[in-house]
């Protein structure tokens, strides 16, 4: 898949009470495998316009000039869920192994006086060989909340290796080595 956006995109609603309306539905139970991906903005997008993703597996995957290799985008006027999320097997090169960033692109509360809470957990990262510029390309608000993230087997080269392992609550690293450094 090459393209000029997301490859694969979940998505499934957006709005403050997206969660609460039955026209909007989540993504659960896929497997993405055996693929081979080139130029996409991202080759896995948790989208702005999703409010639940869980049982998602990436797997058997090589990557060449994608920009991302996992994308949450973390909309902040939207709840969202995306959990148990595996991403194993990875071959290749990203501008970033994985990015999680505030999605603001046509914000509007409708009237909600508190901003949702959107929610990451149980991501596992496993068995990746990668070359990327970023390694942890990671951001977030007040009103995001990342825990439970597992980074195991990871070989990467990267131009930016920074990892802030503080912006996430429960970081498991088993065997992550970055410009061949052991990340403790």
């Amino acid at each position: 898949m090459s393209v000029n956006d997301d490859a694969i995109a979940l998505k499934g609603g957006k709005g403050p009470w997206a969660d609460k309306d039955t026209n909007n539905g989540e993504n659960t139970n896929i497997i993405i495998e055996d693929c081979e991906f080139g130029f996409c903005h991202a080759a896995l997008t948790c989208g702005s316009e999703s409010i639940h993703n869980k049982n998602i597996i990436m797997r058997n995957i090589h990557i060449n000039e994608a920009m991302r290799l996992l994308w949450l985008k973390m909309r902040p006027d939207t709840p969202q869920l995306y959990e148990f999320i595996t991403v194993e097997n990875i071959t290749g090169q990203a501008h970033s192994l994985i990015y999680i960033k505030p999605w603001t692109q046509f914000f509007d509360l409708k009237g909600r006086k508190d901003v949702p809470l959107s929610y990451s957990e149980n991501i596992v990262l496993r068995n990746i060989d990668l070359k990327c510029d970023v390694f942890f390309d990671v951001g977030i608000t007040e009103n995001d909340r990342l825990s439970n993230f597992t980074f195991e087997n990871l070989t990467i080269e990267a131009a930016y290796n920074k990892f802030n392992k503080n912006l996430i609550q429960g970081v498991t690293l088993k065997n992550v080595k970055v410009n061949n450094r052991l990340l403790k």
